[in-house]
């Protein structure tokens, strides 16, 4: 039954995918529909373009484009507001992709490597607003709409909840905000006309290359193809429907769009000819394919964008708007993380003022959780956008214990959709190597020799600065992710023992000496099998910063205990300490100075402590020396 649901769903994903991936062809014909003189325009782009390029054939010779753009976010919550780092890494991604210096051109087929080009256009935040004065190329807004249509351009409207276009003749609008109905993005085709919707949209979980960029649309490419449509680049099998003309010479004509990642060569015919040996250019910007498998434009498309900027956005080549000098970085507290308005006037002119004012607290480590409690410590959280399945505790399974927390994508039908459960924020600075331990479990449901291929996917994010940021640390997806033999199971499963799990380490230390460090477990779904995760650990070596030749000994009995837990301490060396014991989490429970002198043995009742993990700190006056776990069981 399932594998008839996931054909079903395959066949309406790819027809949603037709319609919503890229908005662009029915947001034309919107706009032909709605203003006749535009209809005219647009009708005599190809011809207009065909004479440009037989005018100018010494176009290439000319000095290498610079586009500024201003980035309006129009958010809602917290997570679309997204960061300055994630804008900067789409700016970059455009770059790499118009200048040809993406890492993957090694992609590229040899048989195409000659006509894969270097556009020469580059793109670049703009310094200098419409009033003349410093700006930082991104304009927030936050809204009370939850999301977008494209239908009348709502999101470029302040009077609809979205945000005002900058002069669309001066610079590239692009807006970042929640689209609906799956659309990722769409893009405003250039003409003679003035088109007070100019510009590009594109969904907040699929800009840039970190924060909300969510896969298979996560490496950037979704703008780089409605910023290929905003130069007059239609889709590679043309527009309008399958085997048409997409203007460019040097694309082979191809049936129709291509999803996911194809093997080279991938052959379509039209008109009964197949277009072999080479087959479709699936590798191409303007396909549909997943981002990791877009790695160029060719030459005839870098002309034709030449030729749509030099005709019909030529004010860009008037003036330069990103030479001038920023404001200073500020920054305010928003939800809880430190965010820059981009205008100088932030109300903090020091981020890490800003952060201890915006309740950033981090707790030392250890940490252990390895859910047996039924429900979530205190300082963890869970991100839930959708309000549909997402992270929770479950007593059917787990490593070592029948207890862990699990997400069920065997029920979960909502594609591409993701899900965080994010630890307590952290502090490393005492801490000389660190540790991220952690056991999962999990299994496909479809066979991955199929013709079409589902997994969902593990991502392990961290953020040295309170969550405002955050980097990629560890991924799995597919046959890599999964934990069992067979590696698919065509049920809703759950592990039935330890063999079914398999554990992970992932070593920290390169974010040693901070203390405003955030890790947060996402699951990609795709709608294939349950994924569990049990005994999160991070465990540290603390900075040898006590006084050489301290020698300490300690017994801590018994363990596990069931009410009180004796602790003998010698030193020969030591008059006083500080006893610590802490919860999982870090939360300090029990505390008092020991004078060595008159006590070395304590005694610790248990009994008003909740049944778990603990740790037993002994603390000199110059650092943490030793650090003893105990379980309580009542």
């Amino acid at each position: 039954m399932k594998n008839l649901l996931i054909l079903l769903l395959g066949s309406l994903t790819l027809l949603s995918n037709a319609q919503n991936r890229c908005g662009t062809e029915a947001h034309t014909l919107e706009l032909i529909e709605q203003y006749p003189d535009y209809a005219k325009a647009k009708a005599k782009v190809n011809t207009e373009t065909e004479n440009w390029i037989a005018n100018n054939p010494n176009y290439q010779t000319k000095t290498i484009i610079s586009i500024p753009v201003v980035v309006h976010v129009v958010w809602n919550t917290t997570a679309e507001n997204i960061s300055d780092a994630q804008i900067i890494s789409q700016i970059e991604i455009l770059n790499n992709d118009f200048r040809r210096t993406n890492v993957d051109t090694i992609n590229t087929p040899s048989v195409w490597q000659g006509i894969a080009a270097d556009c020469e256009i580059e793109f670049c935040l703009a310094t200098t607003d419409p009033n003349g004065d410093a700006t930082t190329g991104i304009d927030r807004v936050n809204t009370t709409q939850t999301s977008f249509g494209m239908s009348g351009d709502p999101v470029m409207s302040v009077s609809s909840g979205g945000a005002d276009p900058w002069n669309q003749d001066d610079y590239l609008n692009i807006w970042v905000c929640d689209l609906g109905s799956g659309l990722l993005g769409y893009a405003s085709p250039p003409s003679s006309w003035s088109n007070p919707t100019d510009g590009v949209v594109i969904g907040y979980k699929y800009f840039g290359n970190t924060g909300t960029a969510q896969p298979p649309y996560h490496k950037g490419r979704t703008a780089t193809h409605e910023v290929g449509h905003w130069l007059n680049l239609e889709h590679v099998w043309g527009a309008w429907g399958s085997c048409g003309n997409d203007q460019v010479a040097d694309t082979p004509t191809q049936e129709e769009e291509n999803y996911s990642c194809l093997s080279f060569p991938s052959v379509s015919t039209c008109n009964s000819t197949p277009n072999s040996p080479n087959g479709d250019m699936f590798m191409n910007y303007m396909d549909y394919t997943n981002d990791a498998c877009m790695n160029l434009f060719t030459a005839g498309q870098k002309t034709r964008m030449v030729s749509a900027i030099n005709q019909y956005r030529s004010n860009l080549l008037n003036h330069n708007l990103c030479s001038g000098t920023p404001p200073s970085p500020s920054w305010d507290c928003v939800n809880g993380g430190c965010v820059d308005p981009g205008n100088g006037n932030g109300n903090y002119s020091d981020y890490n003022t800003c952060v201890n004012s915006c309740n950033c607290i981090a707790i030392s480590l250890p940490i252990s959780e390895t859910f047996q409690n039924n429900i979530l410590p205190v300082n963890w959280s869970i991100t839930n956008n959708d309000n549909d399945k997402t992270w929770e505790i479950t007593n059917t399974a787990g490593y070592n214990s029948s207890s862990s927390v699990y997400i069920n994508n065997a029920d979960y039908a909502a594609n591409g959709e993701y899900d965080d459960l994010i630890l307590p924020t952290l502090d490393f600075l005492s801490s000389s190597s660190v540790n991220l331990t952690f056991d999962y479990a999990y299994s496909l449901w479809t066979d991955p020799n199929a013709s079409q291929i589902w997994s969902d996917t593990l991502i392990i994010f961290l953020s040295t600065d309170c969550g405002n940021t955050w980097q990629n640390i560890w991924e799995k997806a597919g046959q890599n992710l999964v934990t069992t033999t067979p590696i698919y199971n065509p049920f809703s499963w759950t592990p039935a023992n330890n063999n079914d799990w398999q554990s992970e380490v992932i070593n920290l230390d390169n974010y040693v000496n901070q203390d405003d460090i955030v890790i947060k477990f996402r699951n990609v779904n795709q709608y294939e099998n349950n994924l569990f995760l049990d005994n999160i650990n991070i465990t540290s070596n603390i900075n040898p910063n006590v006084v050489e030749d301290i020698e300490i000994s300690q017994i801590v009995y018994p363990n596990p205990t069931h009410n009180i837990l004796n602790i003998e301490i010698k030193s020969s060396q030591l008059t006083s300490l500080v006893l610590d014991i802490s919860n999982s989490i870090g939360q300090t429970v029990y505390r008092k100075t020991i004078n060595l002198t008159r006590e070395r043995r304590i005694k610790v009742n248990l009994n008003d402590f909740s049944e778990g993990i603990y740790f037993v700190n002994l603390i000199t006056s110059t650092g943490e020396l030793y650090t003893k776990q105990v379980s309580y069981i009542k």
